[in-house]
């Protein structure tokens, strides 16, 4: 593969004709990043109700900002969101194109997401997950020096208060719904299924361990 062409997959392009669709967008969007093992897919359930919809790890399945607008101009919620760790390495692009946007970041201490993620996918090296979270902690510290956003912890993820700061946060004009958080506080989703729905395409924005994929990006 010419590598100008693994530049632009990495890097997706960003045109005029992209900002003006962008522009006019008539939607609240919101993104939901961190590292993996945050639990970040329980958030794309919680925000995935009545006038919202939240993407699950999306980007596996996109090759452009352009596709990522359809995903939004798609939708009829006037509500919605991306959940991704992988976004978050793009997250001096993405702020670029959404400023308006929301933006939470899920925390939880390296040592135990690292180790976590060790353990579930052990095909990978110790010293690749290693660098996969040192460029992981290298975008979550722009984000917290840059970019507007609300941070929950990982040990305040079972805590409503905590729960309902964030959904008042994204979703200032929608009620929490105490019930649905009784629903949904007996679930845990341990791993997304990385080929369901759709087969992931040989090229896309998520890098995942692709590790020279992941150094691409900017």
């Amino acid at each position: 593969m010419d590598v100008n062409d693994f530049c632009q997959r990495s890097s997706p392009a960003v045109t005029e004709e992209l900002k003006e669709r962008i522009k006019n967008l008539d939607k609240n969007i919101f993104f939901i990043l961190s590292t993996a093992r945050c639990r970040s897919s329980w958030f794309a359930n919680f925000f995935t109700y009545i006038d919202t919809f939240c993407y699950n790890e999306e980007t596996r399945y996109l090759n452009s900002w352009e596709e990522l607008v359809d995903r939004i101009e798609e939708r009829p919620e006037h509500n919605v969101g991306f959940e991704d760790p992988e976004l978050t390495h793009y997250i001096m692009s993405l702020y670029k194109l959404f400023p308006n946007a929301t933006y939470v970041l899920l925390e939880r201490d390296r040592e135990e997401s690292e180790n976590s993620l060790f353990v579930q996918a052990k095909s990978f090296s110790r010293e690749d997950i290693t660098r996969k979270f040192d460029r992981w902690f290298s975008d979550i510290n722009y984000i917290k020096e840059n970019i507007p956003h609300y941070s929950i912890d990982f040990s305040q993820m079972d805590d409503i208060d905590e729960i309902a700061s964030v959904w008042n946060y994204v979703l200032p004009d929608l009620v929490f719904d105490i019930g649905r958080w009784n629903l949904l506080t007996s679930l845990r989703i341990t791993v997304t299924i990385g080929d369901k729905p759709y087969k992931i395409p040989n090229y896309s924005m998520a890098a995942y361990m692709n590790l020279d994929q992941m150094d691409l990006i900017k």
